[in-house]
């Protein structure tokens, strides 16, 4: 797909080749030859930036300013990160929003067949 192609606000397919570059390994790696559905939300000359939706269990608690004092804490912002759990220790997945930048080339139209050989990523964290 090119640049002139792409129009914000749509959402595209994204293939993540198996074989990436060097500088592509760090932030893709663990999608390798993944696919999923990303909402364009920027273009820029070879790249959008775009917004999935994930499940994770993993949530974020900011504390107040009264929790904080509470815990003896020194001024400051705090947050908790953990993972939430049923009483039985089973994990609770939640949707969550990732923003991701990818080459404009890994897109294609929803409408198109995925490519063979690639797994699906929808929702899923990695």
């Amino acid at each position: 797909m090119r640049g002139s192609e792409v129009e914000l606000g749509t959402t595209y397919l994204v293939e993540v080749p198996q074989v990436l570059a060097d500088d592509q390994r760090l932030t893709f790696g663990a999608l390798r030859g993944a696919r999923f559905p990303l909402t364009v939300t920027a273009i820029e000359e070879a790249v959008v930036e775009g917004i999935r939706s994930v499940l994770s269990p993993t949530t974020a608690v900011t504390l107040t300013a009264e929790q904080c004092r509470e815990l003896g804490l020194p001024d400051g912002v705090y947050e908790i990160i953990g993972n939430l759990r049923k009483p039985d220790g089973t994990p609770i997945t939640l949707p969550r929003i990732q923003t991701l930048s990818v080459p404009i080339g890994w897109l294609l139209p929803l409408s198109d067949e995925p490519s063979e050989g690639h797994w699906d990523a929808t929702g899923s964290l990695w």
